[in-house]
């Protein structure tokens, strides 16, 4: 199975030709990802897993006559949301630390302590892989139940070579159960292991000459990610990692400027990485090198909210020209948010954010920072048929309610598949 899925997985039994129609109105980004397209009463024809054509329903209609009709019961349609940055491979929870931040300890201390990454570290490495594959897979269709059809998953929880190993195995195998689009990532520089203290050049060396040819070779991911950080790597280590990386095909992501400006945009700028992720601290120049380099900036608002941390003015992106993705950054420390939609609406109340921006930095956007903006996250035609009739009749309210619409309808490759109770979902 390869680590970036293509759209020519079957689902549902097979392709199916059909004529998504009675809609409030059909909004997809345009190709290049610049502007949303609005088809008041639109409609969308679905065959052989992508998109064929999209209109104005009676003329969409009249060249269709022979797809099966489904009818959007006056609701919004778009792209299936694309979740581009999560963790979601893990067991337990930090609970407890969330209390202890909220009594006034920093991140950087509870880290330091022996707590932060290494407490799920020791939590993941302790559950079967069984349960940690079941796990995964209910997660990846609670993300499916709240519109998003592609998510990355990120390892890191294994931090030593043969546990993030392990957890990637895992990810493929829980892949193998959902029909949703999965991507996966291996986050190699994380944390320290512990067994690698006072050994840091040896992890690296290990990483290098080890783990990476061999997960390529079995495809185990598609993607490099690295934590680039005071209290993680140093930009000179994720330089060589990345370096190493780019040069075995893989495309490169990384974890740069959260808790402070260290040079990671910098560097994702300097290696043509896809996305540099977080960004906090990040300056007008971080985001002006990042434009030049067509690197897209991949904006968190759960981490931000929980750590305390300021995110950018949508006026000042705007004015530079930046890209600018939203992701949930699901992980059990700085970020246990389950919905892209709510991130979206934080993200357009804490940053200035219009409704056509969210959307689009929801989907076109969060695909170019995958890599696969040509399938995924708009619905113009040759794209794979992946979209959501939402429980709402315009774009605009997508960012505006909370808790976030839902979907009453998701299609990926074509199909409209069912979607589980959420009520009766196992929570994470």
């Amino acid at each position: 199975m390869p680590a970036r899925e293509s759209a020519t997985r079957p689902v549902a039994g097979g392709a199916s030709y059909i004529l998504l129609h009675n809609t409030s109105e059909v909004v997809t980004p345009d190709l290049a990802g610049e502007k949303i397209v609005r088809f008041p009463k639109g409609a969308v024809v679905f065959q052989e897993g992508r998109v064929v054509e999209i209109g104005p329903a009676a003329d969409v209609a009249s060249r269709h006559r022979e797809a099966r009709p489904v009818n959007a019961n006056g609701h919004l349609v778009t792209p299936g949301l694309v979740e581009c940055h999560t963790h979601m491979v893990f067991a337990g929870h930090r609970a407890e630390e969330f209390h202890r931040r909220l009594k006034g300890e920093s991140y950087e201390e509870i880290a330091a302590a022996g707590g932060g990454i290494l407490t799920t570290v020791r939590a993941t490495g302790a559950e079967r892989e069984a349960a940690l594959e079941k796990n995964l897979a209910l997660r990846l269709e609670r993300w499916r139940a709240s519109g998003c059809t592609t998510v990355e998953v990120k390892s890191g929880y294994g931090v030593t070579p043969q546990g993030e190993m392990r957890l990637l195995e895992i990810m493929r195998a829980a892949a193998q159960r959902v029909p949703g689009r999965v991507h996966r990532t291996a986050l190699l520089l994380h944390a320290l292991p512990e067994t690698y203290r006072g050994r840091r050049e040896r992890l690296l060396e290990d990483l290098a000459t080890r783990t990476l040819p061999e997960i390529r070779r079995r495809e185990l991911a598609s993607a490099v990610d690295v934590f680039c950080a005071r209290m993680a790597f140093s930009v000179e280590e994720c330089r060589g990692l990345l370096l190493k990386a780019r040069e075995m095909g893989f495309a490169i992501k990384l974890h740069a400027d959260q808790l402070e400006r260290n040079g990671g945009a910098q560097l994702a700028a300097e290696l043509g990485a896809i996305s540099a992720d977080h960004l906090e601290s990040a300056s007008d120049d971080d985001w002006r090198a990042l434009v030049k380099a067509g690197v897209v900036g991949v904006l968190l608002p759960a981490a931000a909210l929980t750590l305390g941390l300021p995110l950018p003015d949508a006026g000042r992106l705007r004015a530079l020209g930046a890209r600018v993705a939203i992701a949930t950054d699901f992980n059990p420390g700085t970020a246990p948010a389950q919905s892209l939609l709510e991130c979206g609406a934080l993200a357009a109340r804490l940053c200035g954010f219009d409704a056509e921006e969210t959307l689009l930095a929801m989907t076109w956007n969060s695909a170019r920072a995958l890599g696969v903006e040509r399938e995924v996250g708009h619905l113009n035609p040759g794209a794979a048929g992946d979209a959501v009739v939402w429980e709402c009749e315009t774009m605009e309210e997508l960012p505006y309610w909370l808790p976030a619409v839902r979907p009453d309808c998701v299609f990926i490759r074509g199909a409209d598949l069912a979607l589980p109770t959420v009520e009766r979902r196992v929570w994470p």
